[in-house]
């Protein structure tokens, strides 16, 4: 986004907060809030084609502009990230990506990023993705947690993106979600798009490309503050938002989310309580079966003490 203008229309969740602090936390455009306020300052900002103060409380409807600056010549260095590696050899490398962390550089996150970890962490990446994306064969969330696949070489990362282009990579996740459904197990087949007014999120469409999400109710936990699920996901397309959309046009927001839960902030959680913990396909080298899982991460462990300390 880079040299682009963007413009969003706030949603109704986003009633009287301060501008500064709703584009830094409810956007996924991985901007920080002292970038916003840096843009603000800048008059990069516009509310209603006016110039704006970080304080400005902000009402449904309003119309941000936001006009960011040209980039930077890409000269992207490693960075001593701690990674869990989970597994590697000369064609890729599996990690377990920890929560908050955005995978990528893009607006407000030239530094910090996945990608500058893997350049310290890995002697090889593949160049496909481009110089801002090296090995990145496919990504998960900033606030989403759990197993990515990274190639090492281009031969790889061709594989591999055959691989999820043809769904043959199984992908599975948990989740925490508000609310509880009807059934224990249950597939939403509902194709999704961008929202076509709130350009920032997606959204279910009958325009929209396919999505299929299976999933499968785990426990369901009675709190004083709400009624909550966890689900064991299988996730049969990878459209973005995609487990966070279906759920949430269930009526099944998944707890921690600002862009498609109102009340997100109400429970404390640091993060999304959204993670990958089981990733399988095909060596794209040796046609050996790779599995990785790994147990869902402390924020969400965390959480779900919490509700089994509150029920007993």
């Amino acid at each position: 986004m880079n040299g682009e203008r963007i413009t969003i229309i706030i949603p109704d969740e986003g009633e009287r907060e301060r501008i500064d602090r709703f584009l830094s936390q409810s956007l996924e455009m991985d901007l920080s809030r002292s970038l916003v306020q840096r843009l603000i300052h800048e008059g990069r900002i516009l509310l209603n084609g006016a110039t704006v103060k970080p304080n400005h409380r902000l009402n449904t409807d309003d119309i941000v502009e936001i006009s960011f600056p040209e980039p930077e010549v890409s000269d992207l260095k490693p960075r001593n990230i701690p990674l869990n590696i989970l597994y590697q050899d000369e064609e890729l490398a599996v990690i377990d990506k920890p929560a908050g962390l955005v995978v990528h550089p893009g607006p407000g996150n030239s530094d910090g990023t996945l990608v500058h970890a893997l350049l310290y962490h890995l002697r090889d990446l593949s160049s496909i993705g481009g110089v801002e994306r090296p090995g990145i064969v496919h990504r998960l969330d900033k606030d989403t947690a759990g197993v990515m696949v990274v190639a090492k070489t281009d031969r790889a990362h061709r594989a591999l993106s055959e691989a999820f282009a043809e769904r043959t990579v199984s992908k599975r996740y948990i989740a925490l979600s508000i609310g509880k459904p009807t059934r224990e197990h249950f597939t939403i087949d509902s194709p999704i798009g961008r929202h076509p007014r709130y350009r920032h999120r997606m959204c279910v469409r009958d325009d929209g490309r396919e999505a299929v999400t299976e999933l499968f109710l785990k426990r369901v936990f009675h709190a004083q503050s709400s009624v909550f699920s966890l689900f064991d996901i299988l996730l049969h397309t990878g459209r973005t938002h995609q487990i966070r959309v279906h759920l949430s046009s269930e009526g099944l927001p998944v707890v921690g989310d600002p862009i498609y839960s109102r009340k997100w902030e109400k429970y404390g959680v640091p993060h999304l309580l959204l993670a990958s913990v089981l990733l399988e396909f095909t060596h794209p080298g040796t046609g050996k079966p790779m599995r990785f899982e790994v147990g869902p991460p402390a924020h969400i462990t965390e959480f779900i003490k919490r509700l089994e300390k509150a029920a007993t």
